[in-house]
């Protein structure tokens, strides 16, 4: 059975692959709105791995528990 605390940390770690692979797609493309764009995901993705880091906080405090 999958713990939610490495369920969550795989979260991490794809959300971080997610942005790294924007930001090669964004030194791809010269379109404007594009790059907009991308800027706009990196920035939510970057902000969702902020929320899950403290979700990760918590877990460590019940990490036997959970």
């Amino acid at each position: 059975m999958v713990k939610p605390l490495d369920m969550t940390l795989e979260a991490l770690q794809n959300a971080q692959d997610a942005i790294n692979e924007m930001k090669v797609r964004k030194n791809m493309t010269a379109e404007k709105e594009r790059l907009q764009d991308y800027d706009k995901i990196i920035k939510h993705l970057e902000g969702s791995i902020s929320e899950m880091l403290n979700a990760v906080v918590i877990f460590h405090k019940y990490e036997k528990a959970l």
